[in-house]
């Protein structure tokens, strides 16, 4: 199967509205000359402003679509975004370092939507910290971290969960630092400044940043570089139209 671009992988929803989810990674992943595959973990119903209903997909389901694709593909990087809970995403992480042992994942742990919908439950500090030495990065914002953390301050809870693995805490929610994300590492903290003073929130864009990240550190680029050049994309996808719904260009 020749090709000269590297393959890639989202586990995620399926969002009718293609904003967020599934859809919107293999937007960016096209975008960013990736070839993306993509497996359902969850089919909601929502607009762009409103999650209506969540229906899962069981741990069956999400493996029969997982597994042709891993038995066939030399997948470099996977997205993981909703999945229904912290043990069936172990599960899935495992199952993908048991065949593809150097496949970098990137987990986006969407617990609620900006709606206020709840998605995957908060089950226990110390099976996202098992989660973190499994994966490349976790990439929760500022009230998601707050959540995991069990409302310590978030900033010394992140730093000490970073020696387990690595973290890029998203600054889209937090007041005091604005719009600047930290990727905390067990060696440093590297701060990524915003460098739009005006955007337009988005449906999706945590989505977006992930997708990026995982496309970037596919093209061979290093995690911080990845990081950097996935939050100058999303700012592009952020300001691309005043509405929730956004667009994708270079």
């Amino acid at each position: 199967m020749p090709t000269t671009r590297p393959y890639v992988l989202s586990i995620a929803g399926l969002d009718p509205s293609a904003g967020a989810g599934l859809i919107a990674d293999c937007k960016v992943f096209e975008q960013l000359k990736v070839y993306g595959f993509g497996v359902s973990s969850a089919i909601t119903v929502q607009d762009e402003a409103n999650v209506y209903e969540l229906n899962w997909l069981d741990e069956n389901q999400i493996m029969k679509q997982l597994e042709p694709l891993v038995a066939t593909y030399p997948i470099q990087a996977c997205k993981i975004g909703i999945v229904k809970d912290i043990d069936l995403l172990l599960q899935i992480v495992d199952f993908l370092k048991d065949k593809l042992p150097h496949i970098k994942i990137i987990v986006d742990p969407v617990l609620k939507s900006s709606s206020g919908f709840d998605f995957m439950s908060y089950d226990g500090e110390q099976s996202w910290k098992k989660l973190l030495s499994k994966v490349e990065l976790i990439t929760p914002n500022y009230l998601e971290m707050k959540i995991l953390s069990q409302n310590k301050e978030v900033l010394e809870a992140t730093k000490e969960w970073a020696r387990y693995g690595n973290i890029l805490l998203k600054g889209g929610h937090h007041t005091e630092h604005l719009g600047i994300d930290f990727l905390f590492t067990n060696q440093e903290v590297k701060r990524f400044m915003p460098s739009e003073t005006l955007v337009y929130p988005k449906h999706g864009s945590g989505c977006v940043l992930s997708a990026a990240i995982t496309s970037y550190l596919a093209l061979g680029f290093c995690l911080t570089e990845s990081c950097d050049l996935a939050k100058t994309y999303t700012e592009q996808f952020l300001n691309s139209e005043k509405g929730l719904l956004g667009y994708h260009h270079l």
